[in-house]
């Protein structure tokens, strides 16, 4: 699901840029093999979530896990763009093109995972020290014994 919400946002993206004219529309079969990559774009990018969830299991640095997954998933997106050339003609800077467009993605996924795990850790840890709080008889705003 996580997929084709993404993959729909980033599509109405696309075309309110067009309708703005901010660039042209595509012609011929360019639109269909720019949705397909899209999609295979947004694929990878979510299957490196589970990446991730595996990796952190088995290693305790959640940068050397971000690295590692941004690597392995970028070289899994650049194979699907050199198999994708064998079929049809890539443009000259196209793998240019896909690592920054991936870079971009992943940096913001990256920021949108950081700012949401602080956020449910710091929520985790209110409900903690509030539950502490309750069973030691304190007043959670004042932190005095209540009487």
């Amino acid at each position: 699901m996580t997929i084709c919400v993404l993959f729909t946002i980033i599509t109405r993206f696309d075309i309110i840029a067009i309708l703005l004219g901010l660039w042209p529309p595509k012609e011929d079969l360019g639109p269909y093999v720019h949705l397909l990559g899209r999609f295979v774009l947004i694929s990878i990018l979510v299957g490196g979530l589970q990446i991730f969830d595996i990796l952190a299991s088995r290693i305790k640095s959640k940068l050397v896990i971000y690295a590692v997954t941004f690597f392995l998933t970028w070289g899994i997106l650049l194979v699907y763009l050199w198999i994708q050339g064998l079929f049809t003609e890539l443009h000259p800077d196209a793998y240019i093109d896909i690592s920054i467009s991936y870079a971009f993605m992943y940096g913001l996924l990256g920021i949108v995972v950081f700012v949401f795990g602080r956020t449910k850790k710091a929520a985790k840890n209110k409900k903690i020290t509030d539950a502490n709080a309750e069973t030691k008889g304190l007043n959670i705003e004042t932190g005095h014994r209540q009487p």
